[in-house]
């Protein structure tokens, strides 16, 4: 129930579909006058038209790094023009749906690319993420093994094969990879974030907390890491560290209510009562959120009884 309040993590499997293109797709339109080319000069145009597709999808992916979806697409889909079969051009594409939530797309996508490639491991890493986050967590977890025996220190393999059995479940399995992601990348502040995670869904307290203060020591103003270790801290009985910890991402009444909704979960409805009160008090007019969570924690503890 923790990982529902933390917010973490239709089957479309088309890898073995070797009819499937990427115009079976209908991925709309995808011709580059329809996209926003005013955002290049002339003259860079004429130069794109003579770059090769490699070249085209290394600056796709600088474009997709940095947040620009519509022209990561633009270069994605000209070099698709010049090589139509190319699986690093199919997954860069599949992510600028993915970016823009259109699972069904980004899933057609990688799986045309599988079908171009069948060892290709950034699709099978992409389209492993895509089916856990529809709900199809077994063919995630058939294709993230895949790229496993095909590049097991990978740390982006790990992690998402790390995702995907806890999701399943499989805390235990996804501990030791989490691990190897944070002896390969020490300095990732992410790394450390995933495994106080699965720590904190073992239960294991204690260890939750130092792996969260590791991700907070790399990155200080991550609210999402302020967020896990406060959960951290309430799950383990320390309400007033708890509190402290949200205090520094969110104001009082906030916190408050965070905290009544990590007891409530976990099941401590007197000490939840408390806490959704306590954010009333804070904010008795603007607090809405606090008295449906108020709300709620009555129907809970009525279905519990």
């Amino acid at each position: 129930m923790v990982q529902a309040w933390l917010g973490l993590l239709v089957i479309f499997l088309l890898c073995s579909c070797t009819s499937t293109t990427v115009r079976d797709l209908n991925l709309g339109s995808l011709d580059p006058a329809q996209l926003p080319e005013e955002q290049l000069r002339q003259e860079e145009q004429k130069r794109l038209e003579s770059l090769p597709a490699e070249q085209l999808v290394q600056l796709g992916r600088g474009h997709l790094a940095s947040g620009a979806i519509p022209l990561a697409r633009l270069y994605f889909v000209r070099a698709l023009k010049k090589s139509p079969d190319s699986a690093p051009a199919l997954v860069g594409l599949a992510e600028t749906f993915e970016r823009g939530h259109d699972l069904k797309k980004a899933t057609g996508l990688y799986g045309v690319a599988l079908k171009h490639d069948p060892d290709h491991v950034p699709a099978l890493v992409g389209l492993g993420r895509v089916l856990r986050n529809q709900g199809a967590r077994d063919q995630s977890l058939e294709n993230l093994v895949k790229a496993m025996q095909l590049e097991d220190r990978n740390p982006l393999v790990l992690g998402e094969l790390a995702i995907t059995y806890e999701a399943l479940g499989m805390e235990p399995l996804a501990e030791p990879l989490h691990r190897e992601v944070v002896t390969l990348r020490p300095h990732l502040a992410a790394a450390h974030n995933n495994l106080g995670f699965n720590y904190l869904l073992q239960k294991r307290y204690d260890e939750a907390i130092a792996a969260f203060s590791r991700a907070l020591n790399i990155e200080p103003e991550n609210s999402l890491f302020k967020n896990n270790l406060g959960a951290a801290y309430a799950l383990h009985g320390d309400e007033g560290k708890a509190l402290q910890v949200f205090q520094t991402a969110m104001d009082q009444a906030s916190a408050y209510n965070n905290l009544g909704y990590l007891y409530m979960t976990d099941g401590q409805y007197d000490q939840a009562e408390k806490a959704f009160k306590r954010a009333l008090d804070l904010k008795p007019v603007f607090y809405l959120r606090a008295q449906e969570n108020l709300n709620r924690l009555q129907v809970v503890r009525k279905a519990a009884r």
